[in-house]
């Protein structure tokens, strides 16, 4: 079944923000230096990306597979790290928001009294849930980063690319 379509400039406010949390994240968790800039950009693409990849007719989940190995090629691209310094990163932070969303989402929905058809008739929603979302991704991102937390060193055989320059 196709999802209803959500509108352009909500898809690009969730998703943009969404991608560059996703990217820097992942990327500080395996010690991969990832620039804000850099991830604004892959971020900003990604954002465009996705509006094109909900118009596609495709079952649920799939937008998001196309948009994960999207962003992965993208990283490649923009980061110089090799494809799997940029898949491991990618694919972590992408897990780490769709747990806080898989566990925070209901929570939301039942606070509030909606479903998630709710999510496609009021485009607002979607907002509203990923504000907390969000907050709670950053501060994790900022956590990392401030105690420099790593779970698996990828820079140490030095084929991380331009990124370390």
């Amino acid at each position: 079944m196709r999802p209803m379509l959500l509108p352009w400039y909500i898809v690009l406010i969730i998703s943009v923000p969404q991608t560059f949390l996703i990217a820097k994240t992942g990327f500080q968790l395996f010690n991969l230096h990832l620039s804000c800039s850099r991830a604004l950009m892959l971020s900003l693409i990604v954002g465009v990306a996705a509006v094109s990849a909900r118009e596609l007719p495709l079952p649920f989940g799939f937008h998001t597979i196309i948009l994960i190995i999207f962003s992965v090629f993208l990283a490649v691209v923009i980061t110089g790290h090799n494809l799997w310094h940029c898949f491991i990163p990618i694919a972590t932070g992408t897990l780490i928001l769709g747990m806080l969303e898989g566990t925070l989402l209901p929570i939301f929905l039942k606070i509030t009294a909606n479903t998630t058809d709710s999510l496609a008739l009021n485009p607002w929603l979607n907002i509203l849930y990923f504000l907390p979302l969000g907050i709670i991704m950053g501060s994790f991102y900022f956590l990392t980063k401030k105690f420099n937390y790593v779970i698996f060193d990828l820079s140490i055989d030095g084929t991380d690319g331009i990124a370390q320059k």
